[in-house]
C-alpha cells in the first residue's frame, strides 16, 4: 500500500521513554546487537525518529529492536508490544490456518 501513512508508533515511544534512551542511545543499543545476529546495522538517531513516526524498520531488525529494549527493561518485549504488529511467522500461521 504505497502512500499509506502509518500513525506514530506510540508503543515504541513509551518503551523508549521507559528505557530512558535518547534516539541516539536507542540506535546504538540496537546496533550493538547486530553481530549477535550476524548483521551489520548502521541505525542512527534519525532511523529511530522514523520508527517513532510510524515507519516500520526492516523485518530482520525488528527482533533486535525488541531485544535491545528487553535487555534494558529486563522483561520480554514482543514485536506487537513494540508497535510493529505481528511477526512474519505469525502472519504465515494465520494465513495457513
Amino acid at each position: 500500500m504505497a502512500g499509506t501513512k502509518r500513525p506514530p508508533n506510540r508503543a515504541l515511544a513509551a518503551l523508549q521513554d521507559e528505557a530512558g534512551w535518547s534516539n541516539a542511545q536507542f540506535a546504538a543499543a540496537v546496533n550493538r546487537l547486530g553481530p549477535e545476529a550476524s548483521m551489520r546495522l548502521n541505525n542512527d538517531k534519525s532511523a529511530v525518529a522514523h520508527w517513532l513516526t510510524g515507519t516500520l524498520p526492516i523485518p530482520r531488525a525488528r527482533p533486535l529492536i525488541c531485544e535491545a529494549l528487553a535487555r534494558r527493561l529486563r522483561r520480554p518485549i514482543t514485536t506487537s508490544a513494540a508497535g510493529f504488529g505481528p511477526t512474519p511467522e505469525t502472519e504465515m500461521m494465520v494465513a495457513t490456518a
